[in-house]
Order: structure tokens, then sequence, then C-alpha cells
């Protein structure tokens, strides 16, 4: 069964740091459970850097990672750096 994490609980409402999201996922890959996830309810903001980050410590990670309830302005953000990593 998966663990489902309310980031917003984790983090507050705006992700601006790589530590934080750093420390996130080495707290979620120490977690029994291999499907992750992570509610994005309430979070407003990212910023550029810590989307890169996600993305990163995301592929990294031996969990199964599932997002959810992303906000338009989130996802666009996470669209930015997938589109800089195609080219």
């Amino acid at each position: 069964m998966a663990r489902k994490i309310l980031l917003s609980h984790e983090l507050g409402s705006n992700i601006f740091t790589r530590k934080t999201v750093s420390a996130l996922f080495e707290k979620t890959n120490s977690i029994k459970e291999a499907e992750i996830i992570f509610d994005f309810s309430d979070i407003k903001f990212i910023s550029r850097s810590c989307a890169d980050e996600y993305l990163k410590q995301k592929e990294k990670s031996n969990k199964t990672i599932i997002e959810r309830n992303m906000s338009h302005e989130v996802c666009s953000m996470f669209n930015v750096v997938k589109t800089q990593y195609e080219k």
C-alpha cells in the first residue's frame, strides 16, 4: 500500500531551497513502503531550482513517486524544468 505525504505539512506552502527537497527525499527513501504519494495540496510555489532538485532526487530514488493535487503554477514550473532537460 502507498504512503501519502501531504507536502504542505512537511515543507510549508512555498518551497524555496534545494536543501528542503533533499531532506524530503532523504526521509522518503527511509520509509518502508515502495510507493509514495506526494500530495501537493496547498503548495502555492516551488522555485525553479527546487523543481530541478525534486526531479533529480525522484530519478535517483528507489521509490515509486506519484504526484497528486498539483496546482497549475507548480505544474508549470516542473514543465519548464523538464523542457530544459529535453534541450
